[in-house]
């Protein structure tokens, strides 16, 4: 909120200095953002936390000031000489859960102009236009009183009354309503508006009607001051994607007991400026809110602030903020203002004091601790897993990237995740930012090609990206969703040939990065199965299964979904994703050694013709189920198709290593173990054993 110096000085009885006040504010919580200069005068810029609706005006300002200072508030004088009695006006609330207190004046005879210039400064400064006398003195007192005012043109209000309600509350379903910016806008059953006899004339609390414009062929006025709902005014405005400085007061709701006062005071301004006769007040408040009364101790404030102030200092400081105080045996009873919204409990107590007394003047101290909290060791495991990952991420060239965790529904679609797929089972947002970000994700990897496409579009090359962080499923018995955290990695060069023999984006060197957490974290039965999602290419992607409970996917990235992204060329893009609340119970608690052999290996290698679609996976199941101790290790070190290879076929070149703990292997007794190992393969594959 921007305020002008001079004129916040007219509500302070004696001299302030700008600097000190600046200071004081901050400390306060009221944050300086920036002092101008504006025409040769001083321009506060104010951050109000959203709370503090009652600063969002120069006397709620000026009365922080006065509590901080120990100054005294000086409110604007007037009087209102002499009233008109009006019988034929009528006011109703017809909805009085939305509308708590509607109050309004008619001032008659008026003669719209341009306003006086120092009116005009004082609103410019504030970041207001000048329009006429009499739309300038309801912005100047909105500024003043910080409690919104609107001045209808009186002979175009049909039937001579103002009803408060929605539509439904007048048997309708939704209405439409041009507002004053010239915008049609439809209103539904819902918003809260107000009406004259026939017709919607403003929306309550945001904007007036252009149907009720004050111009300058105005002769009549109606001054509105209301009080409405914050949430209802809020969601209103929210919805039309409308906000103006009435709605972002109301929504944080105003002081309803000030309307009266702020309401007098445009009247009486108007007839300074516009002249005209002023008629009485009718004031429509159907349930009057009772002040709100909080019970509190003063040595518990003393605790909870960490200061031993004395009760004395404790009830002065509240006299500063007009908080009415009662003594009730060994404990006070405050008595909050209407314009305090934000005070509900003790602790709001505590932090008045504190605030007023000055956040620098209390000591840092660190907190006592009446009880030690056990450690969570499952959670310090969880952590310490999750940080060894990403550092092993990070040792190996790869960049972190943090998302949001949103997402849109097409990416589904995208990506064609089936319909039965608990992927499918997303969580959408009541208001979301952004279309494509209107879901909670159920996956990472479509943030980790987003971040993609748009470094691609800034002429990066080759990517390696991954992403750990959580995803949300909704569950139809629960209400709240299954939270598991994924890691998900990307690589990504463009389609050209490495100029280097290692190329180090292939599916197989990322394959080889997700080995190394499993070796890491010394977990075994892991088995690598041809996937059967869609988005991947069918002959370059794995399911990955732990203990036969699939923990994720790897693979590359299809052309065909490949195709649908927003690339100029056609890059390589490999991509997996593990969920590692599964893979973290599968991590070994206690890890037994054993000591290794000092006799020397035997390695044997064989060439296997199989079918092109065969899985190389169920040959380390055949060697593995080999009744045999003297096998050691097994790997595959050649995959090769072409010349010499039958077509629809390939070859599979896997090396053996035997091993005894007790003695030197002979050849005879290699051989002897190989062939019947070999023997076993062909005869459950079908393979044909490959010569030279």
């Amino acid at each position: 909120m921007k305020v002008l110096f001079s004129w916040l000085k007219e509500y302070i009885e004696g001299e302030i200095e700008l600097k000190r006040v600046a200071e004081s504010l901050t400390m306060a919580g009221l944050e300086v953002g920036a002092i101008e200069d504006f025409q040769g005068d001083a321009v506060v810029d104010l951050e109000i936390t959203p709370n503090r609706a009652d600063c969002l005006s120069l006397i709620g300002i000026a009365r922080e000031i006065k509590a901080i200072l120990g100054l005294k508030l000086k409110k604007p004088s007037f009087k209102i000489q002499k009233e008109l009695k009006e019988t034929n006006f009528k006011i109703s609330i017809a909805n009085s859960e939305l509308c708590y207190r509607y109050a309004g004046r008619i001032v008659k005879g008026v003669k719209v102009s341009s306003s006086p210039e120092w009116l005009k400064k004082r609103l410019e400064a504030s970041g207001i236009r000048s329009i006429n006398n009499v739309v300038d003195v309801t912005n100047y007192v909105l500024l003043e009183y910080g409690h919104p005012l609107h001045a209808f043109d009186l002979d175009l209000i049909e039937g001579a009354q103002i009803r408060v309600g929605t539509p439904r509350d007048f048997g309708m379903t939704e209405v439409e309503i041009t507002t004053l910016d010239g915008v049609k806008r439809k209103l539904d059953c819902h918003d809260l508006l107000i009406w004259d006899a026939v017709k919607p004339v403003a929306i309550a609390g945001i904007m007036g009607g252009a149907n009720t414009e004050v111009t300058d062929k105005t002769v009549n006025v109606l001054l509105e001051s209301a009080y409405f709902k914050p949430e209802r005014i809020r969601k209103t405005s929210k919805k039309l994607g409308l906000s103006t400085e009435a709605s972002y007061r109301f929504e944080r709701g105003t002081d309803i007991e000030a309307l009266k006062e702020a309401l007098d005071r445009a009247a009486f301004l108007i007839q300074q400026f516009a002249g005209g006769e002023i008629y009485e007040a009718i004031d429509v408040y159907p349930k009057k809110i009772p002040y709100k009364n909080i019970a509190f101790n003063t040595e518990k404030i003393c605790k909870f602030i960490g200061v031993n102030l004395s009760e004395e200092e404790i009830l002065r400081i509240l006299e500063l903020l007009e908080i009415q105080l009662e003594k009730k045996d060994s404990f006070y009873i405050a008595k909050i203002p209407s314009h305090r919204q934000d005070i509900s409990i003790e602790e709001d107590i505590a932090e008045e004091v504190a605030r007023i007394y000055g956040y620098d003047r209390i000591p840092a101290e660190l907190p006592q601790a009446f009880k030690y909290v056990e450690e969570n060791y499952e959670l310090t495991k969880k952590r310490k897993f999750l940080d060894l990952i990403r550092n092993y991420m990070i040792s190996l060239g790869f960049s972190e990237a943090v998302n949001f965790s949103f997402m849109s529904a097409d990416d589904l679609d995208l990506f064609e995740i089936p319909q039965n797929d608990r992927r499918r089972k997303f969580i959408c947002l009541l208001n979301p930012l952004r279309q494509e970000e209107s879901v909670m994700r159920t996956m990472l990897f479509p943030g980790l090609l987003k971040n993609t496409e748009k470094n691609t579009a800034r002429g990066i090359e080759n990517l390696k990206l991954f992403e750990i962080g959580r995803v949300f499923i909704a569950q139809q018995s629960a209400s709240l969703p299954e939270e598991p955290v994924h890691l998900a990695v990307i690589t990504k060069k463009e389609d050209f040939k490495s100029p280097f023999k290692d190329d180090p984006y292939d599916f197989y060197a990322l394959k080889g990065l997700i080995d190394g957490v499993f070796r890491y974290f010394k977990i075994n039965n892991v088995q690598y199965i041809r996937s059967k999602e869609t988005f991947l290419h069918p002959g370059q992607s794995a399911d990955i299964f732990v203990k036969d409970e699939k923990i994720g996917f790897i693979g590359v990235l299809s052309p065909r979904v490949l195709s649908k992204l927003d690339f100029k060329t056609k890059p390589y893009i490999c991509i997996t994703e593990l969920d590692l609340d599964k893979l973290f119970s599968f991590v070994k608690t206690e890890v037994k050694y054993k000591p290794f052999s000092t006799y020397p290996p035997v390695k044997r290698d064989v060439a296997l013709i199989l079918p092109a679609d065969f899985e190389s996976q169920k040959i380390f199941e055949l060697i593995k189920s080999f009744d045999s101790e003297l096998i050691e290790d097994a790997f595959i070190f050649d995959v090769y198709q072409g010349k010499g290879i039958p077509e629809g076929h390939k070859s599979i070149a896997f090396r053996i290593i035997y091993r005894a703990f007790d003695r030197t292997l002979t050849a005879e007794e290699v051989d002897e173990l190989h062939t019947k190992l070999v023997e076993k393969i062909i005869a459950h594959t079908g393979a044909i054993l490959r010569d030279g």
